[in-house]
């Protein structure tokens, strides 16, 4: 079908018109303005295009070829194409820059007086673009701040949590005590030491053991805890009665500490009565008469049965032994209503006189007590009427158990003196019996066994309703009745437990663990751990004082060994090398230059100015931590170790074993960051000691033998190395120059075979890549690539019944050798 006849002029005119009619209106718009004419006018550039094309194929029919041009010289289309051509868009006066009026660069335009078409709209799409990505900008930058918003408070929540769960340590089981006395682990922050610890060893160091100087490091330990210092007193107070070197003679000091303590409450509560009415200088029963007016509210004490009981007990809970012997005449006449006050006084003051340390029953005692048998007793018990303080002292000298809720005002310090009383008497005060450590035990693990809130009832918000044994009512300590009080400790401490008292000290609060450690150390001291070896807790004060000392610098941990005998510095040296990190640093061991000398370090120095040892001592401790270092897979150590140690050939077995590693051959990469870093040092230490000891041969008496299997594994490493980093060329001269491959038979060539082995088949793999590479590129003649194939086949050949090949370096072989 063929197109329908047109009228070119006809058409051609009504486009001109049209045109003209645009550009008019287009003249009158602001520049950059996106009006209707500009759609109109691609509208009309398109048509005319079309038009052209078709008037082009379809004119020569109609008008022949000169059809066109004598169209396009017509006047009209002259002028039209004269128009179009100069067309541009201008601003209007008064109209800003507005929409389009700015450059991509953000800057005016008002310096080019017209613009184009195509630099109108080029300016126009660069500014769309500029705006785009700017947008994306901001987008990309609120994204990155709200996602470390949130990662930063997701790690303060982590934070805090933590924080919180170890606020209450006191509230921590046995199971969790050690993580309270664990330190640092040589890679976290490191705390300043307490100033009180320092003058502490040295007193422990310079004095021989006493009562004075349990008092000075008592009152420095206080002062390294404010908060605490009154109660830590009390604690030392009482560590200070105990510091004997048998069980018995412990128990003992327990129940002077006791005595003597309640004595002195007795004292303060009269001396601080208004109504105690004292003249002179009180002896025993002016105190014991005062106290009981101020407890029973009355002016006349004694003056019943009660209060003379009352009085017996007192006396007996004091330790006032002469006063018990004076009694009866002292009390009369109400003394005189107890028939057995007499025999009770006696004995109970013969029992005081044989646990009172350092002294022994006199004559009187024993001649009084011959006086009394346990049936005046059991008459006594039978004829008295029912009273609390008669019956504690009988049922204490029969050895019968008690029920102190029975008794006014009871606390727990009363109920452990009644105790300790009573594992002396059943065991008649033999230490050594069975008897005696199973009793003790047994009143040991029960006090023991009763929660830390039990013997605080402020802890729990009110008294406790359970009781110790038989006690039915509440009881607590006499000392404080506040929340974070040591009464669980001085428990511990007054039953002789001393490494659960001093475990339940350092977790209640992180100040106290100090105190804990002086404690031990004066323990340790006096020897009373070893008096209790087999009945108490074991305590190691060697870990104990490692662990607390981890917690500082290397320089203060030194310091703090001071303290431990020789093998137990020893070891604490030990562990300190072996720590990682800071324990094999340049600061402590000293630095190593590239001859192999070294400057003494912090370890060294220290040793030789305090006394602790001197150079040879330091090379020992060297050597003999460098081997288990070794044992251990701490090869980094190990090598400077033993390099301080002045065992230079074991240096150089360290060093072969580090280069047949595994890691080596593995990608370690898939093993994270902490992986790789490791691996980096390692490689760094073994070049570095590598061409140390490559310049002190003949100064280090290395063996020949050693000294080349290390270097034929140094080679293959290097060799390997520069083959992962596509060098071969490097690798090439590296393995011709250390003969990795011993093409050549000899002894020289037998000597290091079974040494390197394990090395043979990775060595093949590499060497035959790089053969293959060479032959690939042409980089070596075809007479030398034949001449190492054949070399290289030969010396397989030899080996074949024990070298084993991967298949594709076999595959890679075969190849070579038809190719060459």
């Amino acid at each position: 079908m063929s197109p329908p006849a047109m009228d070119v002029k006809a058409e051609g005119l009504r486009q001109l018109e049209r045109a003209e009619r645009l550009l008019d209106v287009g003249s009158s718009m602001p520049r950059g303005a996106r009006a209707p004419v500009h759609k109109s006018l691609e509208q009309l550039f398109g048509e005319a295009r079309v038009r052209s094309q078709t008037i082009g194929s379809i004119g020569s029919g109609a008008f022949g070829t000169s059809g066109l041009p004598r169209l396009l010289q017509s006047p009209q289309a002259q002028r039209l194409e004269k128009q179009v051509a100069d067309f541009s868009l201008t601003p209007a006066p008064g109209v800003g820059a507005g929409v389009g009026g700015l450059t991509s660069t953000g800057g005016q335009i008002d310096d080019h007086p017209s613009l184009g078409l195509k630099e109108f709209f080029a300016l126009r799409h660069e500014r769309v673009i500029l705006e785009t990505v700017e947008e994306a900008q901001r987008d990309c930058l609120r994204s990155c701040e709200r996602h470390s918003f949130e990662r930063i408070q997701a790690d303060w929540e982590d934070a805090k949590a933590q924080i919180l769960s170890s606020m209450s340590p006191q509230r921590l089981g046995h199971a969790a005590v050690a993580l309270a006395l664990q330190g640092n682990s040589g890679n976290g922050p490191v705390s300043a030491a307490s100033p009180q610890d320092g003058p502490i060893i040295d007193l422990m160091l310079a004095e021989p053991m006493s009562q004075q100087l349990v008092q000075r490091v008592a009152q420095l330990s206080c002062a390294s805890c404010p908060a605490y210092s009154e109660e830590v007193m009390e604690c030392w107070n009482i560590l200070g009665q105990e510091l004997k070197s048998t069980p018995g003679a412990v128990t003992c000091g327990s129940i002077w500490y006791l005595q003597t303590r309640f004595a002195q409450e007795v004292k303060d509560l009269v001396y601080h009565s208004a109504d105690s009415h004292l003249g002179g200088i009180p002896d025993a029963w002016s105190l014991v008469r005062a106290w009981g007016r101020t407890k029973f509210d009355t002016a006349n004490f004694p003056s019943t049965t009660a209060h003379v009981w009352y009085a017996a007990f007192v006396a007996a809970r004091a330790g006032f032994v002469s006063l018990l012997m004076e009694l009866p005449q002292r009390a009369a006449p109400c003394a005189d209503r107890c028939p057995m006050l007499r025999a009770v006084c006696t004995l109970m003051a013969q029992r005081l006189q044989s646990t009172t340390p350092a002294c022994q029953p006199s004559p009187d005692f024993a001649a009084g007590s011959q006086e009394v048998d346990s049936a005046d007793l059991l008459r006594a018990d039978l004829a008295e009427e029912s009273n609390g303080f008669h019956d504690v002292l009988v049922s204490l000298l029969l050895g019968r158990s008690f029920a102190f809720g029975r008794l006014p005002e009871a606390t727990v310090e009363d109920w452990i003196w009644y105790r300790l009383h009573s594992v002396h008497i059943s065991t008649k005060g033999d230490d050594q019996s069975p008897e005696f450590s199973q009793q003790f035990e047994a009143f040991r693990q029960q006090a023991a066994s009763l929660p830390p809130s039990h013997y605080d009832p402020a802890a729990t918000g009110g008294p406790s309703t359970s009781g110790i044994g038989s006690m039915e009512g509440s009881v607590a300590l006499a000392a404080t009745a506040s929340i974070q009080t040591l009464n669980f400790v001085k428990v511990l401490l007054l039953t002789a437990q001393f490494g659960r008292a001093l475990q339940q000290l350092a977790s209640q609060d992180r100040s106290l663990r100090g105190v804990s450690l002086h404690m031990a150390l004066v323990l340790q001291r006096a020897g009373t751990l070893d008096a209790l070896a087999g009945t108490d807790t074991p305590l190691n004060v060697s870990a104990l004082l490692c662990d607390y000392a981890a917690n500082f610098s290397c320089r203060d941990q030194l310091q703090y060994f001071r303290a431990l005998d020789l093998p137990d510095r020893v070891q604490a040296l030990q562990k300190l090398l072996l720590r990682g990190g800071a324990g094999a640093s340049d600061e402590l061991l000293g630095y190593i230059d590239g001859n192999g000398r070294h400057r003494p370090g912090l370890l060294e120095r220290t040793l030789q100015e305090d006394g602790m040892g001197d150079q040879a001592e330091f090379v020992d401790l060297c050597a003999r931590s460098g081997r288990q270092a070794c044992q251990q897979g701490q090869y980094r150590e190990a090598i400077r170790l033993l390099h301080f140690g002045r065992c230079f050939s074991e240096v150089l077995h360290v060093l072969c074993r580090c280069l047949r590693l595994p890691i080596w051959r593995e990608e370690v990469s898939s093993a994270g960051g902490a992986a790789q870093d490791e691996a980096a040092a390692l490689a760094q230490d073994i070049q570095r000691f590598f061409a140390i000891y490559e310049r002190n041969l003949d100064r280090y008496a290395l063996s020949s033998q050693v000294w080349g299997v290390a270097r034929k594994l140094y080679g293959a490493r290097m060799f390997h190395a520069l083959c992962d980093r596509g060098q071969p060329e490097a690798a090439l001269d590296v393995f011709d120059r250390e003969q990795l491959l011993p093409f050549s038979s000899g002894p020289a060539a037998e000597e290091y075979d079974d040494e390197v082995w394990t090395e043979y088949p990775r060595i093949v793999s590499d060497y035959v890549r790089i053969l293959r590479h060479a032959a690939g590129q042409g980089t070596v003649a075809t007479m030398a690539l034949q001449e190492r194939v054949r070399q290289l086949q030969s010396f397989l050949a030899v080996r074949c019944t024990r070298l084993v090949l991967g298949q594709e370096t076999s595959a890679a072989l075969a190849g070579l050798a038809l190719c060459c």
